[in-house]
């Protein structure tokens, strides 16, 4: 089966032939490859004046971090075992209460931990190349 025409408004009919050291091809491969797109559609939308937008994801393996994460994933399975008794008509009493503060309680104090930890963030979740 072969495959679908573009559609004659999104063709790429014209060209433009440019060359590159081999310093400046590497360079624009790096870039490219940052972007996750082929070196010509960088090309392309770069020398039209938009800027692909990179996202470096930053892993951490931290120990302190993957404690604090399955504290999380307790707490999370705490509150949704009382959401379930709730939707199955479960009676709301004091010790139900209780259970709910101190669930949200250890929230705020794992919260307040990993702050301290990674400190307060404030600014873009986007990162861009200068």
């Amino acid at each position: 089966m072969a495959r679908p025409k573009k559609e004659e408004n999104i063709r790429h009919e014209n060209r433009v032939y440019v060359r590159y050291s081999d310093v400046e091809y590497d360079l624009l491969k790096t870039y490219a490859e940052e972007a996750g797109c082929p070196i010509a559609t960088y090309v392309r939308n770069t020398s039209l004046g938009n800027r692909p937008k990179i996202v470096y994801n930053v892993t951490a393996d931290i120990e302190e971090i993957q404690k604090l994460t399955a504290e999380f994933g307790k707490v999370g399975n705490n509150l949704n075992q009382i959401a379930r008794f709730f939707h199955m008509g479960g009676a709301r009493s004091q010790a139900m209460q209780d259970e709910i503060n101190r669930c949200i309680t250890e929230l705020r104090d794992l919260r307040k931990e990993v702050i301290k930890m990674v400190g307060e963030y404030h600014g873009s979740f986007e990162t861009h190349r200068k």
